[in-house]
């Protein structure tokens, strides 16, 4: 069912409002409680695991009665010292959910400039699922090895009943500043601008959220530098481009511990690709490759760097 006319007009409001929080006159989210049992924690994982929950969910939430979208909830990580590679994503879900066709997707965007805002993010993979919601534990869902540097956003979106489907499990005593949650009818085509979401805000916007807390949303990874400063075996790193911005041309450099298959290429602001720096087969150490950027419109680009399984990107400004 498409998103109701009521939230349609509500939604031509809230986009004007952007980039500072989005304001409803009335709490967007609806909850229930999560009852006695708490998801439990999963087990050591070698590595970084990003969580702010402490495994127990106090709400179930979701969208109200008034309109059905696709729900995109998670939360925004700054990364270790040297960026990380992620491998994984948690998700814990309440029971009451999904009611319509087509899985979760859960995602992984990368914001360099760590400005803990998710708006201007950049989606680097995804990976759908059907998740078990029958128990209490978290939905483990392996993705491809993933570098983000500065900051990462990591969540899960599907497309929900209004009032019947509560999937977002919160631990309301967890800090609230980090969890997001948008709604858009297709969460998939806004993906790389949220900003441009008809609804969305934090969990600790006074406004739209009677219960503030943190999605029990994680990501688990390992360091991308390591304390020596170098990078750890076989993992591909994408380095800034200098400079940056650039008027005329930039060069972007990447290493490799190991032989495998690369395409670099830049992307515009729609994610469009633009021009394909290389493209095949490189060895171990450090590449370069440079793009005349007096050709293009002044603007933000996408660098985006594939080696092997790991998928990588950095953002490129454009002046005049």
């Amino acid at each position: 069912m498409a998103l109701s006319s009521r939230f349609a007009a509500a939604a031509c409001a809230l986009i004007a409002l952007a980039p500072a929080l989005h304001a409803q006159t009335a709490p967007r989210l609806v909850a229930e409680p999560a009852g006695a049992a708490s998801p439990a924690s999963p087990p050591f994982v070698a590595g970084i695991t990003y969580a702010y929950d402490d495994g127990a969910a106090n709400v179930n939430i979701g969208p109200p009665s008034t309109f059905d979208p696709d729900m995109l909830w998670g939360n925004y990580f700054v990364t270790e010292p040297g960026g990380a590679l992620i491998t994984e994503i948690q998700v814990a879900f309440g029971s009451t959910f999904p009611s319509r066709a087509g899985g979760v997707t859960f995602w992984l965007l990368d914001d360099p400039d760590a400005d803990f805002d998710p708006r201007n993010a950049t989606a680097l993979t995804s990976v759908t699922a059907v998740p078990d919601v029958s128990g209490n534990d978290f939905f483990v869902v392996p993705i491809p090895p993933t570098g983000v540097s500065g900051a990462f956003f990591v969540g899960a979106s599907a497309q929900l009943l209004g009032g019947q489907d509560r999937p977002a499990r919160v631990d309301t005593g967890a800090r609230a500043d980090r969890s997001w949650f948008f709604y858009a009818p297709d969460i998939a085509a806004t993906i790389d601008s949220l900003g441009t979401a008809p609804f969305g805000t934090r969990m600790d916007d006074p406004t739209n959220v009677p219960f503030p807390g943190a999605f029990m949303v994680r990501a688990v990874g390992a360091p991308l530098v390591n304390a020596s400063g170098s990078v750890p075996d076989a993992a591909p790193r994408l380095h800034a481009p200098v400079p940056n911005p650039s008027a005329d041309r930039a060069t972007v450099r990447f290493t490799l511990a190991d032989v495998l298959p690369v395409t670099l290429a830049v992307y515009d602001a729609v994610g469009r690709q633009v021009v394909t720096l290389a493209d095949g087969e490189h060895g171990p150490g450090t590449h370069a490759a440079t793009w005349d950027t007096r050709g293009a419109a002044a603007g933000v680009y996408v660098v985006r760097l594939t080696a092997g399984a790991t998928v990588q990107a950095t953002r490129l400004v454009v002046t005049r």
